[in-house]
């Protein structure tokens, strides 16, 4: 996976306080902004470099970069078989299988719950699937840089392979299987969240032990993907860590 750019003062100063390991260098459009002040500040207390460039040099690196952009290692694809050895032993042992999601945002936005409630991974299929770069990283805030992130050639075969080693594997779907509320989510497990037009296909379907829904009695027929795994997985780390 290539470089990627973190863009925005808020997401870069993020960066630089949760991963400053992994920022090789900030770029700032000159003259330096007043607002952005505080990243130049940031750097130089933690011996991260930092350049005053051009705002077209800046640009290149993606939209709506408010003045500031910073350059990331990139994030290094780890072997399946490792994330399903380390997962009982993770802080939330869990890990959030995405089928076909194909928005960055989503993925972007995913990475950033899972890191935040200390999940063990995510695995995306290497076709159809949104990639983690700039625009994954930008909704990530830099989290997906902290997390294990896995691709697979086929995601029924990786289900079939965490089914071997004792996970509980569940499928979100909507209005089938036990409301979310009500499940006793059982660990280490698997959480399946389909693609945002077809959710999840039927050969993946298949390896779900378990299938599970979000009530929504306001008439919604569905939540965005994102939204729909942040409901899911809060309510996974409740029975987790009570």
């Amino acid at each position: 996976m290539d470089t990627s750019y973190i863009l925005g003062r808020k997401p870069v100063l993020e960066a630089l306080s949760l991963q400053r390991g992994k920022v090789e260098q900030v770029l700032i459009k000159k003259p330096v902004p007043r607002n952005l002040e505080q990243v130049i500040e940031t750097c130089r207390k933690l011996g991260i470099r930092f350049r005053l460039v051009a705002g077209a040099e800046l640009d290149k690196a993606g939209r709506c970069h408010q003045g500031v952009a910073a350059i990331i290692r990139a994030v290094s694809p780890v072997a399946w078989e490792d994330v399903l050895s380390g997962t009982p032993d993770s802080a939330f042992p869990v890990i959030l299988a995405l089928d076909q999601v194909q928005d960055p945002g989503n993925l972007g936005t995913l990475a950033r719950t899972m890191a935040a409630f200390g999940g063990s991974g995510i695995v995306i299929p290497k076709d159809r699937s949104a990639l983690p770069g700039t625009g994954a990283m930008k909704s990530s805030a830099g989290a997906l840089a902290r997390i294990n992130m896995v691709q697979v050639t086929n995601m029924a075969r990786a289900l079939d392979l965490a089914d071997e080693q004792g996970f509980t594997i569940y499928g979100a779907v909507p209005d089938q299987g036990l409301s979310v509320f009500d499940a006793d989510f059982s660990f280490p497990a698997v959480l399946v969240l389909g693609g945002e037009q077809k959710g999840i296909r039927p050969n993946v379907l298949k390896r779900c032990q378990e299938k599970i829904h979000i009530p929504m009695p306001g008439g919604f027929d569905s939540l965005n993907v994102a939204q729909a795994g942040a409901v899911i997985l809060g309510q996974m780390l409740k029975i987790a860590r009570p």
